[in-house]
C-alpha cells in the first residue's frame, strides 16, 4: 500500500512541475532556515553543560541596594566563599577567580600580551571541568609561581614542543612556571581565559569584605534548594559587612545563580552575555518560516482542488475510503517535505561557514550529523509534511463523488480558507518587516547617539606598569612634535569602558555623606583631547599643582544625584568619613562640572562620576589627525620602542571599542534581516503561484473581456485586486503584533529609538509593491495574451 501511494505521489509531483517546483523551493527554504536557526538556537542553549558538575555549579552574584539605586554586580569580595565552605557543611567546594586584566609575559625573545589572564584557587578544575594536555589537575596551581596555560596561549610561547616545566616572565619580573597546558575554553562558555595563576600570598589572604572585585563559584549537592543558602546571607551581611556599609545606608545581599542559565539569563551591571528572547525570536522565526512554507502548499492544493476532483470521485466510485485518500494525499506532501530536507541539508552544509560569519558562531558540520539533530530533523519533516497535508487532505477526501463527476463541483469554501492563509502570510511577513526595521533604527539610534566625546581618530595604549610612566613626559613632547598628532592626554582606563565604584565622603544638604561613586583618574589634557565640555567651573591645570589633592570634577548625573543647585565649591573626602580613631581622608572642592558622557556602552545608564587630577595615569590617549593616519600609527610605535625598548607596542582605536560592544546585537540584526527577507520571499512565492493558477482559471474571462473592448490596465487591475486586498486585511493584524513586540523589546534599552509612524507607513507600502511585483507579471502576461487562443475551444 504504502508503496503505491508513493509511486501516485511520484507521478503527481512530476505532472505540474511548475507547481512542485513552487512547493519544494518554498519548503526547502523554510526547512533550510529552520535547520540554521535551530543551529544556531541549539548552541545557545549548550553554554557551560559540558562541565561534569554544571547542575551543581552556582555563581555568586551581589545586589548592592544605596539610597537611592540598586546594583548587580557579577563580584564579590575575597572572603566569601571561604566563609560559607566553613561556616556551611553542605557547600561542597568553591573557586575565586582574581582579574589580573591584560597580562604582558615574556619568555626568551618572545613577548605577548594575554588577555583575560586569572588568578585562581587551586580547585578551579575540581569545580570546571578542562581536558589536561601535560600536567596534572590536582596540582597544577597549589603552588605559588605556577601557570595554567589553554593550548593557544602555550603554542605562541613554545610552539609544538612540550611546555610543562617551562618558565614565563611578566614586566614585573615575576616568575611563573608552566605546570599545566589545558585544551582551549571552549566557546560555549560564559567564562574564558587564556591563562590561569596561581594565588600570590596577598590574594590567598585577602579577607576585607569592603571590596567587591573577584568572580565566585560555589559547588552544592545535586538538586539543592537555594533558597536554604540564600536565606542566610543575611546573617552574613549582619556578621561581616554591616559595620562598614549599614551607616551609608547600603544594603548587601546575594543571589545563586545556576551556572547553566547564566549565558541567557544573567542581566547584571556591564555584563556580556546572550539573551534568552533572543532564543525565543528566533524559535519563533524558524517555525513562522515552516508554517509559511506550509501555507504554501496548502494554498496550492486546495486551488489545484477542481484538478483532482474527478480523481476523488472516481477513487470513491471504486470502493477507495476517505481515510485512504488522506493517507495518499499526505504521502505526497510528505514526499514533498523530504525532498526538501534533503536539499535543505545540502544548502546548510554549503551555507555555514557564511551563517557562521553572519551570526559569529563557530558551529561545526558535525553538528549536522549527529543523532539529536538528526532526529529533530527528521521531526520537522513530520511536522511540515502533515501540517502541510493536513488541510488538503481532509477537504480534497471530502469531495461527495456524485457532485464531482457531475461537473457542479464548487471550491467557494476552499477559496474563502486559501484567502485567509494568504492574510496570515502576509501578516507574518509585515510583522518580520516592521520588526526588522525597528530593530535597525535601534541599533543606528546607539551607533549615531552623541556620547559626550569624540571618539574618532582616538588611539588608545594600555602600560600599566609603573616603569614606563617615568618616561612619559618625554614620549609626549616627542609625539607632540608631528603635526599629525594633536593631542596627548592619560586616564586611569579608556573612556568607552569606565568601570569600579569607591566611596567618597561627599557634602550634601545635611552634612557630609559616604555615598558610591564612579571614580577616574585624568591629567589636565584629558578633556581637551575627548572633546569633553566643561558646563560650570573650569578644567583640571597643570599650572594649579593643588589640583592633585584639592580639586575634582564631577559630572552632571552626580550633581542630579545629589541635588546641588551651586556645586562649585562642594566639599569632596577622597574616601569615607574617618570613623573613631581613624585619620581624615584628604579633602577636595568640586572645581568644575564636566558635560555627561556615557562611560561604557549604551546598554548601561549614566552613572554619576567624580575625576581626580592625576598627572599620570595607566592608559595613554592620543587624538590623531585622520590625514596619513598609517603614517602617523608608525611614526607612534617607532617612539614608542625607542623610549620603551622592553615594552611591547600595542594599541586600540577608541571607536573599534565602541564598534564591539555593540557585535552581539548587530549579528542579531544581520540574522533577523536575512530570515526576515527569505520570509517575505517565501510568502511571495506562494502568492506567484497562486496568481498563475488564478489566471488559469480566468483565462476565458479574460478573453471574453478583451473581445467587449477591455484594456490590458483594466485586466491587470482587475486580477491585482483581490490579492491587494488580502494584503490590506493583515495590514491591521501586522502592526498591533509588531508594535508590541518592539515596545517590549525597546524596554531592555536604557536609551532607545522612538517607533514613529513613518516605519509601519514604509513598511505597509513596502509590502503592497512587494505584492504587486510578484502578481503584476501574471496579470500582465494574461492581459496581452490573444483572445482567440483562449476562447477558441468555446
Amino acid at each position: 500500500m504504502l508503496r503505491n501511494y508513493l509511486t501516485i505521489a511520484w507521478r503527481n509531483l512530476l505532472k505540474d512541475k511548475f507547481y512542485s517546483l513552487i512547493n519544494i523551493l518554498g519548503l526547502t527554504i523554510g526547512v533550510t532556515c529552520g535547520l540554521l536557526l535551530l543551529l544556531y538556537v541549539t548552541d545557545e542553549l549548550s553554554f557551560d553543560r559540558y562541565h561534569k558538575k554544571a547542575d551543581q555549579i552556582y555563581r555568586i552574584v551581589s545586589y548592592i541596594t544605596e539610597p537611592d539605586k540598586i546594583n548587580k554586580w557579577q563580584s564579590t569580595q575575597p572572603p566569601l566563599v571561604t566563609s560559607l565552605k566553613r561556616d556551611y557543611p553542605f557547600v561542597e567546594n568553591y573557586v575565586r577567580f582574581f582579574p589580573n586584566g591584560r597580562v604582558a609575559f615574556r619568555q626568551g625573545e618572545k613577548r605577548f600580551y594575554e588577555e583575560e589572564v586569572y588568578a585562581a584557587d587551586s580547585t578551579v578544575f575540581d569545580v570546571f571541568t578542562h581536558k589536561f594536555i601535560e600536567g596534572d589537575p590536582k596540582t597544577a596551581l597549589a603552588r605559588p609561581g605556577s601557570v595554567v596555560l589553554t593550548e593557544k596561549t602555550a603554542r605562541k610561547f613554545f610552539g609544538e614542543g612540550a611546555a610543562l616545566g617551562q618558565t614565563l616572565r611578566t614586566n614585573d619580573t615575576t616568575s611563573y612556571q608552566v605546570t599545566g597546558v589545558i585544551e582551549d575554553v571552549p566557546r560555549n562558555s560564559h567564562f574564558t581565559f587564556n591563562a590561569l595563576l596561581s594565588l600570590s600570598p596577598n590574594e590567598r589572604k585577602a579577607d576585607g569584605w569592603g571590596g567587591f572585585y573577584i568572580v565566585s563559584y560555589l559547588v552544592l549537592p545535586k538538586n539543592f534548594d537555594t533558597r536554604i543558602l540564600e536565606s542566610k546571607f543575611p546573617q552574613l551581611y549582619d556578621k561581616n559587612m554591616a559595620s562598614i556599609f549599614k551607616r551609608m545606608g547600603i544594603k548587601i545581599t546575594y543571589q545563586l545563580q545556576p551556572l547553566t542559565s547564566i549565558h541567557l539569563y544573567s542581566k547584571l551591571d556591564g555584563e556580556a552575555n546572550g539573551d534568552i528572547s533572543y532564543v525565543y525570536i528566533f524559535s519563533a522565526v524558524a517555525f513562522f518560516m515552516l508554517l509559511l512554507a506550509s501555507i504554501n502548499y496548502m494554498n496550492l492544493a486546495t486551488a489545484r482542488s477542481a484538478k483532482r476532483s474527478k480523481e476523488v470521485g472516481l477513487r470513491k466510485v471504486m470502493g477507495s475510503l476517505r481515510s485512504a485518500l488522506m493517507a495518499q494525499f499526505l504521502t505526497e506532501s510528505v514526499l514533498m517535505t523530504v525532498l526538501s530536507l534533503l536539499l535543505s541539508l545540502l544548502f546548510v552544509a554549503l551555507l555555514l561557514p557564511f551563517f557562521n560569519s553572519v551570526s559569529g558562531k563557530e558551529i561545526q558540520f558535525r553538528e549536522l550529523i549527529q543523532p539529536q539533530f538528526m532526529l529533530i530533523a527528521l521531526s520537522i519533516v513530520v511536522f511540515t509534511g502533515f501540517i502541510s497535508g493536513s488541510y488538503p487532505a481532509f477537504y480534497l477526501s471530502s469531495f461527495e463523488p456524485a457532485t464531482v463527476l457531475k461537473g457542479s463541483f464548487n471550491t467557494k469554501g476552499g477559496s474563502f480558507f486559501r484567502k485567509m492563509l494568504v492574510v496570515v502570510q502576509f501578516a507574518i511577513s509585515l510583522i518580520m518587516l516592521i520588526c526588522t526595521w525597528i530593530v535597525y533604527d535601534q541599533l543606528h539610534y546607539m551607533r549615531d547617539k552623541d556620547l559626550g566625546y569624540n571618539r574618532e581618530q582616538v588611539l588608545t595604549i594600555d602600560y600599566q606598569d609603573r616603569q614606563p610612566r617615568d618616561r612619559y613626559n618625554r614620549l609626549r613632547s616627542e609625539l607632540l612634535a608631528n603635526p599629525n598628532v594633536r593631542s596627548v592626554a592619560t586616564a586611569s582606563s579608556p573612556t568607552s569602558n569606565i568601570g569600579g565604584r569607591i566611596i567618597f565622603g561627599v557634602e550634601s544638604n545635611a552634612g557630609l555623606k559616604e555615598m558610591g561613586f564612579k571614580p577616574m583618574g585624568v591629567d589636565h589634557d584629558y578633556l581637551q583631547t575627548m572633546g569633553m565640555k566643561v558646563v560650570a567651573g573650569r578644567d583640571f591645570s597643570d599650572k594649579i599643582p593643588a589640583d592633585t589633592s584639592n580639586g575634582v570634577l564631577v559630572n552632571q548625573a552626580a550633581v542630579k544625584r545629589m541635588g546641588w543647585k551651586e556645586p562649585l565649591g562642594k566639599k569632596v573626602l577622597l574616601g569615607g568619613l574617618p570613623q573613631a580613631g581613624q585619620q581624615a581622608p584628604p579633602e577636595a572642592k568640586v572645581v568644575g562640572v564636566v558635560k555627561d558622557f556615557h562611560q561604557q556602552s549604551l546598554y548601561m545608564p549614566i552613572e554619576p562620576m567624580i575625576m581626580l587630577y592625576r598627572p599620570h595615569n595607566g592608559v595613554i590617549h592620543l587624538k590623531i589627525d585622520a590625514q596619513n593616519a598609517d603614517k602617523t600609527v608608525e611614526f607612534i610605535g617607532r617612539k614608542w620602542r625607542e623610549i620603551y625598548p622592553d615594552r611591547l607596542f600595542e594599541y586600540r582605536f577608541l571607536d573599534q571599542d565602541f564598534e564591539s560592544a555593540y557585535k552581539a546585537d548587530e549579528l542579531r540584526g544581520r540574522i533577523f534581516t536575512a530570515f526576515s527577507g527569505l520570509t517575505i520571499l517565501i510568502a511571495c512565492l506562494g502568492l506567484f503561484g497562486l496568481a498563475t493558477f488564478t489566471t488559469e482559471q480566468r483565462v476565458k474571462e479574460i478573453g471574453v473581456r478583451k473581445v467587449m473592448g477591455a484594456s490590458v490596465s483594466s485586466v491587470v487591475l482587475l486580477l491585482s485586486k483581490d490579492f491587494t486586498k488580502l494584503v490590506l486585511f493583515s495590514f491591521p493584524i501586522a502592526i498591533p503584533v509588531a508594535w508590541y513586540s518592539m515596545d517590549r523589546w525597546l524596554q531592555h534599552f536604557p536609551y532607545k529609538t522612538d517607533i514613529g509612524v513613518g516605519v509601519f507607513v514604509l513598511a505597509c507600502v513596502l509590502t503592497l509593491l512587494i505584492c504587486w511585483t510578484t502578481v503584476v507579471y501574471q496579470s500582465i502576461k494574461a492581459a496581452i495574451a490573444n483572445p482567440v487562443k483562449s476562447l477558441r475551444s468555446e
